[in-house]
């Protein structure tokens, strides 16, 4: 009786604290840290996509997981711009927070271009991969342009 109770106790204690950990406030300079790993993350998807778009090596079988892992990705960049971490060691420019509808428009229409490169690898067609992938590097353009400092 003993035993169990005391098994209860370690499991009720295990959940707590689990919860608490995951209700736990995250720093600016940690959702600086996150964001800035996840756009490298997409950054090399997109390398190793361009390679196999342009041919430079072979598209193989895990062309499509590098394809569904970019509209995860920007589908997450809606998370990585909490208020409150356009300060410190970052490239987002306060325009993000100063035009927060400006700024969601700009990630949905991202969202949606890699959503329909997802589908063009998926589809199999050169020609609207092609044109699925530089929309998409259009639309990256297009926010870094407007909403990441210059790389000087």
């Amino acid at each position: 009786m003993q035993r169990s109770v005391l098994s209860a106790l370690t499991i009720l204690l295990t959940v707590f604290f689990a919860v608490t950990i995951a209700n736990a406030e995250t720093s600016a300079e940690n959702a600086i840290k996150y964001r800035h790993a996840a756009m490298e993350s997409m950054a090399g998807h997109i390398e190793i996509l361009s390679l196999m778009v342009f041919n430079k090596v072979e598209p193989n079988e895990f062309y499509q997981h590098h394809a569904d892992a970019l509209a995860t990705g920007t589908a997450e960049l809606k998370m990585l711009f909490p208020e409150g971490s356009g300060q410190g060691e970052t490239e987002a420019l306060p325009a993000i927070w100063e035009d927060p509808d400006d700024f969601a428009a700009a990630v949905t229409k991202t969202e949606q271009a890699f959503a329909t490169l997802r589908d063009a690898v998926a589809g199999g067609d050169n020609e609207a991969i092609m044109s699925a992938f530089a929309a998409a590097g259009k639309s990256c353009k297009g926010c870094h342009e407007k909403y990441r400092k210059d790389d000087d």
